[in-house]
């Protein structure tokens, strides 16, 4: 088990870290830039959102930085907890520990942008839609195998049942 979760944890280091030397190169040396990957769309062209949240982009909702990074830091607690929780209650599973890599990592990442950017350095623009970075690619990789995984009635996500947010709860408690 404990094999498993030092992988794991050295994955989100290395995820991590490749979005953060990206958004520096990107930053230092090519924010200027502009120009096509997929024409007509796919583009490169950075820019920063400083809406810090798509939700709060899209909905023009007006919400701070400061909110955004509480916000963001309990839900990267949780992530981390509820990754512990399953790990305790059902032990260690391949699939999970993927999915919990990509979403713990879009959530540090997410984490580092509002800290340290002031809001996310993205850089791939699809036309017409919006930009997004390497952060959004972690997220929406997790709920792709999330999606899959029930889709696929995998076995560990069938043996969690009705009472996760009750029990959570409970393990939750216990660890305060």
């Amino acid at each position: 088990m404990r094999i498993q979760n030092k992988k794991t944890n050295l994955a989100v280091l290395i995820l991590v870290t490749i979005d953060q030397i990206i958004k520096i190169v990107i930053n230092n040396n090519f924010f200027d830039k502009r120009f096509p990957i997929l024409h007509p769309f796919l583009y490169f062209e950075p820019m920063f959102n400083r809406q810090y949240s798509w939700f709060n982009s899209m909905l023009q909702l007006g919400i701070g930085r400061y909110m955004h990074i509480s916000l963001v830091a309990i839900m990267s607690t949780l992530i981390y907890l509820f990754y512990q929780y399953l790990n305790k209650q059902f032990g260690t599973n391949k699939i999970i520990n993927i999915m919990y890599a990509f979403i713990f990592s879009g959530a540090i990442c997410s984490l580092i942008d509002k800290i340290f950017w002031n809001g996310s350095l993205d850089y791939i623009l699809v036309n017409g839609f919006f930009t997004f970075d390497l952060k959004d690619v972690y997220i929406n990789t997790f709920i792709g195998l999330l999606i899959l995984s029930l889709l696929l009635k995998n076995k560990a996500l069938n043996q969690i049942d009705d009472n996760i947010v009750k029990d959570f709860t409970k393990y939750i408690l216990r660890k305060l």
